[in-house]
């Protein structure tokens, strides 16, 4: 991990553990995914959105295990490529 992020164990609060998954997210090279929803339920992690890549959600589920390696993640991201998006607005 090349962020600054350190594990946490799974006596700490689930709001804390959300924010320091979604700062490590956020930092972490791998991932650098900032609008994936996480959800603390008891000792699992609950990751669920979108993603461009399957590479990207795999890579942001090694992070949350990194994160929080007392916990079991549960990946529920979609991949999604971004050219897949729908209908393009055209404006003007």
């Amino acid at each position: 991990m090349t962020g600054a992020v350190e594990p946490v164990g799974a006596d700490q609060p689930s709001a804390y553990l959300v924010q320091h998954i979604q700062d490590a997210l956020g930092a972490d090279d791998r991932a650098r995914e900032l609008g994936v929803d996480v959800t603390v339920v008891g000792r699992r992690v609950v990751l669920t959105g979108t993603v461009a890549t399957e590479p990207l959600r795999r890579a942001v589920g090694e992070v949350v295990a990194e994160v929080a390696p007392d916990h079991e993640v549960v990946n529920g991201l979609c991949v999604m490529p971004a050219d897949e998006g729908g209908e393009v607005e055209q404006l003007g």
